[in-house]
């Protein structure tokens, strides 16, 4: 059952992007110019200027990745009928195979691929990062053992 509201509640949920930029406004404070090597110090600015900033605005600002507002209400509308209450109002299971009707189904297949596919989307940049993140920092390594 706690897998059932995990998915359910996972399904519409907003994320928001959280990042850390106290080392790097440390940095942009003190002068980016301590950096010598021209190449590192404008990995290091795109990725805070710009890859972190489109994260963010994709996550919080993009109409489409407002999963709540723009799915929930339609998602919840196919799926409430099907869940199982006990005498307390708790959620206790799911009728399946749901019963959703026609357009009503096909309408939650859209938003769910909607859904997926932005998912995919985020995630992918996510790892592009996390590849510049990986590459960067091995540039920071290699630079402080030469220094």
């Amino acid at each position: 059952m706690d897998t059932l509201m995990s998915y359910y509640i996972g399904l519409t949920r907003d994320y928001i992007s959280i990042q850390n930029t106290a080392g790097y406004e440390t940095l942009k404070s003190r002068g980016l110019e301590l950096i010598k090597d021209d190449s590192l110090r404008l990995k290091i600015i795109s990725l805070y200027e710009y890859d972190y900033n489109i994260l963010r605005k994709m996550e919080e600002e993009y109409a489409e990745m407002q999963f709540q507002e723009n799915y929930y209400i339609e998602i919840n509308r196919s799926l409430a009928p099907n869940f199982q209450f006990d005498e307390n109002s708790n959620v206790v299971g799911i009728d399946l195979p749901l019963n959703i009707e026609g357009n009503r189904k096909k309408e939650l297949l859209l938003y769910l691929f909607r859904i997926q596919g932005n998912r995919v989307f985020i995630s992918q940049y996510y790892k592009q990062i996390e590849k510049k993140v990986e590459h960067i920092y091995k540039e920071i390594r290699a630079e402080l053992k030469d220094h």
